[in-house]
């Protein structure tokens, strides 16, 4: 790599770290009040040295701000990458007619120290500054050392804190997309290749027939998908709200039951309710039925042929609760609390994945446990899984955020 290519690639990796130009911060106040106090100098600052310039993103004992880099001492050690001592600059032919030294401040001592950025460049220094010629001995030079390491330390916890806000923004950008620009058209085609494979406007040929159903059921799955996209991104940002109000258990299972009908029936799998119990609870109707909801599918998805998925509900004491008990292959065991753990899916022997992302349990459990429940997962007696939601009955006082 060329001289000018490393030059270009070192101010890239300067600008990266987001530092220059931005306002005093105590992370790197603290170091330079440190290395004043400690080499009983009168100014120490922490300098970056741009292509053209170098600026000052910390100072003890001065108001400079920034120098044009030609002038710059702090120049010499980025351009050599080397530690740099000036015991009397106005002996020094590199720094004898420097401004700073033949006028204000009058500098006559200098020792600075590379500060590197992350990515291995040398983007500026630690240094300290004295208006008498001095030395320092073989142990300050390793504590100025030691002092820039916490430099790098702060300047790398300043990349890592900007690129989560980054990461977090291209978050918000993508479910923007999700929510505004894929969900609203795939709801639409959707609605439409149903009412074309529902023979409204005429009979379809077999295999026309055959491939709108495909594509009906995949678009139906990617509304699904965005939906729980959707969900789970504002329920982390603290903007899905429990509606609580008093419900009926049997109810709640009866939605979910009819929601799932037409899946059962495709797969062949017979779904049961028994809930005689018809006791009250407290919480949100319409985000309990999302969470047996959730669990029937999955139910259904790992039940073999002719199997049979049984949910029951009621209320023991103070406590509710809903099971939901397939007769499939089971969960593994050492992935029964990983499950519901956003984007974790785990395979069904003789099956293909549904082709979810893996979110519906995640969502789940951050419904149950805003009502102040717990959901879980077991080996049920004679095989197959069984999975448990205890609601408080009382539920929530109030309305709040889930997650």
């Amino acid at each position: 790599m060329s001289s000018e290519e490393h030059e270009a690639a070192r101010v890239a990796a300067l600008h990266a770290l987001r530092l220059l130009d931005t306002p005093p911060e105590d992370r790197f106040d603290r170091i330079t009040r440190l290395a004043r106090d400690l080499f009983d100098v009168p100014i120490a600052l922490v300098s970056l040295v741009d292509a053209d310039r170098q600026w000052t993103k910390s100072k003890a004992g001065t108001a400079l701000r920034e120098t044009p880099r030609d002038l710059s001492f702090c120049a010499c050690v980025v351009d050599s990458g080397r530690f740099l001592e000036v015991p009397d600059a106005s002996v020094d032919p590199r720094f004898a007619d420097n401004p700073a030294v033949v006028g204000g401040p009058r500098l006559r001592f200098y020792a600075g120290t590379p500060v590197t950025a992350p990515s291995g460049h040398v983007v500026g220094t630690l240094c300290v500054l004295d208006r008498v010629p001095r030395r320092l001995t073989g142990r300050q030079r390793e504590e100025l050392g030691e002092l820039a390491a916490w430099v790098e330390l702060e300047c790398a916890a300043v990349r890592s804190t900007e690129w989560e806000r980054e990461t977090e923004r291209a978050r918000r950008d993508f479910v923007s997309v999700v929510s505004h620009e894929l969900r609203t058209p795939l709801t639409s085609i959707h609605g439409s290749l149903e009412l074309i494979a529902s023979g409204r406007f005429g009979e379809l040929p077999p295999q026309v027939g055959r491939l709108v159903g495909i594509a009906a059921r995949n678009t139906d799955r990617l509304v699904r998908l965005s939906q729980d996209v959707l969900d789970l991104h504002q329920a982390h940002r603290g903007q899905l709200h429990l509606r609580l109000g008093a419900i009926a258990l049997p109810e709640v299972v009866r939605q979910a039951v009819d929601a799932v009908r037409d899946v059962a029936e495709r797969a062949g799998v017979a779904v049961a309710a028994v809930c005689d119990d018809p006791a009250e609870v407290r919480g949100d109707a319409d985000r309990l039925v999302q969470v047996v909801t959730n669990l029937l599918v999955n139910a259904v998805r790992v039940s073999p042929p002719a199997g049979r998925v049984v949910v029951t509900c009621g209320v023991v004491g103070s406590w509710a609760r809903i099971e939901v008990r397939d007769d499939g292959p089971g969960v593994p065991q050492g992935q029964l609390d990983e499950i519901f753990e956003p984007f974790v899916q785990f395979d069904v022997p003789g099956q293909r994945r549904s082709g979810g992302a893996g979110l519906g349990l995640a969502i789940a459990r951050g419904i149950v446990e805003a009502h102040g429940g717990r959901i879980g997962a077991r080996p049920a007696d004679g095989g197959g899984s069984a999975f448990e939601v205890a609601l408080p009955a009382a539920g929530p006082d109030v309305d709040l955020a889930w997650w």
